[in-house]
């Protein structure tokens, strides 16, 4: 992963956090939420990392380790938004890593899997998956007969039947790095929301013949995002089975 980077999206507010903090540095068990994932990031073997900022950016900066890079995203209009903020600082990495901030349970085991899975099938883009045995509001991956991905529905988006497949996706991504910026371009807001979500980039890969993969690992949890204080608690009973 010599030549890769890392971006961690890290520009929410938290509301529902119910903390002072910004949102990134919320603790879990004494350690920031997104200090947790630069941790798994690291260990993991990728040697760049960008964090993007958003609300109160100049705390969660001054938080962060050394050689961490920072990305300001200055109009918070979804996460494709959040990663073409991070552009520049990104270089022109041939690998591009996403993951959002609030997933502090990822392991790095579960980042080189990704990592290999898109180095061995040559895909554009590669994305994590696990069967969630409970209801969460991610997006769903839709397959065909055969088993090959036609698509990643947001769940506001999806039919109800859509909405009782388990397979679903958080936005943990690998991605040839050209292929990315030239998809998020074209990545329009959502008309309802006004949003521009980055599992649009996986439609316009596959619409321009490029190869998507999605990549299931075992243990769900590790994908959960963490939202609210009961979010906090609940991955406290869990971080030792993760760890």
């Amino acid at each position: 992963m010599s030549g890769a980077v890392a971006v961690i999206l890290a520009a929410g507010k938290g509301t529902r956090m119910g903390s002072p903090l910004p949102k990134p540095l919320v603790p879990l068990a004494g350690r920031g939420l997104v200090l947790r994932l630069l941790d798994a990031v690291a260990l993991a073997g990728v040697p760049r990392t960008v964090v993007v900022v958003g609300h109160g950016a100049d705390a969660v900066r001054a938080a962060l380790p050394a050689g961490v890079s920072t990305a300001l995203q200055p109009v918070r209009d979804g996460t494709a938004g959040a990663v073409l903020a991070a552009q520049g600082a990104a270089g022109d990495a041939d690998e591009v890593f996403v993951f959002v901030g609030d997933s502090p349970l990822l392991r790095p085991q579960s980042i080189r899997v990704l990592a290999e899975a898109r180095a061995k099938t040559g895909v554009a883009c590669a994305f994590l998956t696990a069967r969630f045995p409970v209801p969460y509001p991610y997006a769903r991956v839709i397959r065909d007969d055969g088993g090959d991905v036609l698509c990643c529905i947001e769940e506001r988006d999806c039919t109800e039947a859509q909405r009782t497949i388990d397979e679903l996706l958080t936005s943990h991504f690998a991605f040839h790095g050209p292929s990315l910026w030239s998809a998020l371009d074209a990545v329009v807001p959502n008309p309802d929301t006004g949003e521009r979500y980055l599992t649009d980039v996986i439609g316009i890969l596959m619409d321009r013949g490029l190869g998507v993969a999605a990549v299931p690992i075992a243990d769900w949890r590790e994908l959960v995002g963490l939202n609210t204080p009961e979010d906090l608690a609940w991955a406290e009973g869990v971080l030792d089975d993760l760890s």
